[in-house]
């Protein structure tokens, strides 16, 4: 739900971006005159660009500075589909018999999604509403030799109809201004307008908590009756402008009618009066270059800006992704194991801080860590170019490398038990490959892999877990990172909730044994 919740906020997000950007672009356009059915065309991207979570892909360099870095790799990070970790032999607790009730399960998230598909639901049933209300009110109205229905029961001009749409006019209107208004109507029809007005106004709905989904929508609408307004009066004399002008003017007040019907008196009347009077139509030169400036425009709108893969080269060195990578990773077949036993003693130790070893750092040569600690993001991302040597942090045993829909290539290594009586595990993942297999002895700095991008990523790294007896913890309390403020100790507080949390799993291993030992009945 996290993630479904975070990547609908970030294609908001991106559809208001796009929203502003046109609203600049059609301000421009109107002071140079372009026709308003251009504008129309824009406005369509816009809602376009709030629905469709995909885009055209825009690669950026990634960010020199490192905060930047990672405020970007956190950006990503928030759209990533929730990862869950591979079943890890003896690394977390056996599940509880009894499934747990269904309402603890909730979240934050679960609320926020509540709130939304209410605020939604509310503005569809008001629509639907007032659709059938008016429906009802014209019910009586009676069709005229024009095609159009009239009657006393039609307040102002107005076209309702999704897939058969009606122009209903009141029963005193006369031409010249009767015509104007049939043109404008049909206009409508002819343009689609009874229909796209309506999805549209579904958009801003789907995202009536973004203020600039209802700026597009208000912006359509308005560009959407100009289109509409120069279609009438092309062509026409002045005393035809006149009298359609006057038409606008008379029906202003009675056009507020359903969201996404299509009232000819909707709309700013001074605005539309103000354009009609000032209209003119271009020459081929400036039709031309208005259609591109929007054709560019709406490209604009669906593009989807993403982070390059791999990360600049640092001012220290020349070397880029391309040049770093080797031209064949080799992959030697399993060794043999070393004859050199576990050694324990390279093992951190909780209870006595004082003196404590640390793992060793299992990417040397990475540039930066990115890191965002939460439910479906956890341990440290070593970011590295792409085959950069992933070394074993201490001495132990491969428990697990093999590959996962989530973590890619991924490697386990059990490093046996300190002299506290803590048992330790470190995983690697996103590997480009591995070169131990299960059951191998490796030793502390021994090379195990490569720096890659598979699975779930967003960039070559090396994702770095530390298990305390099942329990995940910071690598950066336990490891011998060579950056400046990439290593921290804990706090007492910190290291006593770890050592407590450790010895409820252990708890909590003995119970579900003793239960499944016992046949449930534990």
């Amino acid at each position: 739900m996290r993630s479904t919740v975070l990547s609908f906020l970030l294609l908001s997000l991106w559809g208001g971006a796009a929203a502003l950007a046109a609203w600049a672009v059609c301000r421009l356009l109107r002071r140079a005159h372009a026709p308003s059915r251009f504008l129309c065309w824009l406005w369509l991207a816009v809602g376009l660009r709030f629905v469709l979570p995909f885009g055209i892909p825009l690669a950026l360099p990634r960010p020199q500075n490192t905060q930047l870095a990672e405020a970007a790799d956190t950006v990503q990070a928030l759209t990533q589909p929730e990862l869950t970790a591979p079943d890890l032999p003896a690394m977390v607790p056996a599940s509880p018999a009894a499934p747990a009730p269904w309402y603890t399960t909730l979240t934050v998230w679960h609320l926020l999604a509540a709130v939304w598909a209410v605020g939604v639901a509310l503005l569809a049933v008001r629509a639907v509403w007032g659709y059938l209300r008016l429906s009802r009110q014209v019910a009586l109205a009676c069709k005229t030799p024009d095609g159009c229905f009239s009657g006393p029961c039609v307040p102002a001009p107005f076209t309702l109809g999704l897939l058969r749409p009606r122009v209903y006019l009141p029963a005193g209107l006369a031409s010249p201004a009767r015509d104007a208004v049939i043109l404008h109507e049909l206009t409508h029809i002819r343009r689609g307008d009874p229909l796209t007005k309506p999805l549209f106004y579904a958009v801003a709905c789907l995202h009536w908590f973004n203020p600039l989904a209802w700026l597009a929508f208000r912006e359509f609408e308005r560009d959407m009756e100009a289109a509409c307004d120069e279609a009438a009066v092309r062509g026409q004399p002045s005393t035809a402008r006149s009298a359609y002008c006057e038409s606008i003017l008379r029906f202003a007040m009675q056009g507020r009618g359903v969201p996404g019907s299509l009232a000819f008196g909707q709309g700013s009347a001074k605005t539309r009066i103000v354009h009609l009077l000032h209209y003119r139509r271009l020459g081929a030169g400036a039709m031309v270059v208005c259609a591109v400036v929007i054709a560019a425009s709406m490209t604009a709108c669906m593009v989807r800006p993403t982070l390059e893969n791999t990360p600049a080269a640092t001012p220290e060195t020349s070397e880029t992704a391309e040049t770093a990578e080797p031209e064949a990773t080799p992959t030697p077949a399993p060794t043999e194991a070393p004859a050199a036993v576990v050694n324990t003693a390279q093992l951190p130790l909780l209870e006595a801080p004082d003196n404590s070893p640390l793992f060793i750092d299992p990417v040397p040569d990475y540039k930066y860590i990115s890191r965002f600690k939460n439910n479906s993001h956890r341990g440290d991302d070593l970011c590295a170019d792409l085959g950069t040597d992933v070394l074993a942090a201490a001495d132990g045993v491969v428990v697990e490398a093999a590959e996962h829909y989530s973590w890619g290539n991924f490697v386990v290594i059990d490093h046996g038990t300190n002299s506290e009586g803590y048992s330790w595990r470190t995983l690697y993942a996103h590997l480009q490959s591995s070169i131990v297999q299960t059951g191998q002895r490796v030793v502390q700095g021994q090379l195990i892999g490569y720096v890659g991008n598979t699975g779930q990523s967003t960039q070559n790294h090396c994702h770095f877990e530390v298990y305390v007896d099942g329990t995940l913890t910071s690598p950066r309390w336990f490891t011998a990172y060579h950056g400046e403020g990439d290593h921290a100790e804990p706090t007492d507080e910190e290291r006593q909730e770890l050592i407590d949390r450790c010895v409820a799993a252990k708890a909590d291993n003995a119970f579900s044994a003793l239960d499944t030992a016992l046949g449930g009945q534990g």
